[in-house]
């Protein structure tokens, strides 16, 4: 008989705490990371420096480091195929407010909706979130 000895790794969720740390760490060695994969590689590989295994998603570091003021975000759009227009924010979750224009004979249009606190822009054409560049905010990290 042959037995195969499967290894099962563990891992842990970092606390707030723990992410703040290694974001503040990233950012300052970083001012610009051009994708969210890039992002996430680099604040694992600052969490596991203590020889922990750490996971953590793109979407949770995405919206602590927006939330807490340490970065600014440029989005790259590629188009969809839905032509729905979201109410809430696909990049933070927060909602969408409504940018209409007025039409010549008097009517009011929706033009797009947008995001106060990321900047995301959402429009009939059905584009979405393609790719994120991350900014760093100085005024966001604090030694």
């Amino acid at each position: 008989m042959t037995y195969t000895v499967v290894t099962i790794m563990s891992y842990k969720r970092p606390s707030d705490e723990k992410l703040d740390e290694a974001l503040v760490n990233v950012l300052l060695r970083c001012q610009t990371i051009g994708s969210q994969s890039e992002f996430v590689r680099l604040v694992v590989a600052e969490l596991e420096k203590d020889g922990e295994t750490y996971r953590v998603s793109g979407n949770r570091i995405r919206k602590y480091a927006l939330e807490n003021g340490m970065i600014s975000l440029e989005i790259n759009y590629r188009d969809s195929k839905n032509r729905r227009v979201p109410d809430t924010c696909p990049v933070c979750k927060c909602d969408l407010i409504s940018i209409k224009n007025s039409t010549l004979d008097g009517d009011t249009i929706e033009l797009m909706r947008k995001c106060q606190a990321c900047g995301y822009i959402s429009s009939a054409k059905g584009s979405i979130p393609g790719r994120y560049t991350f900014i760093r905010k100085t005024r966001g990290i604090s030694l």
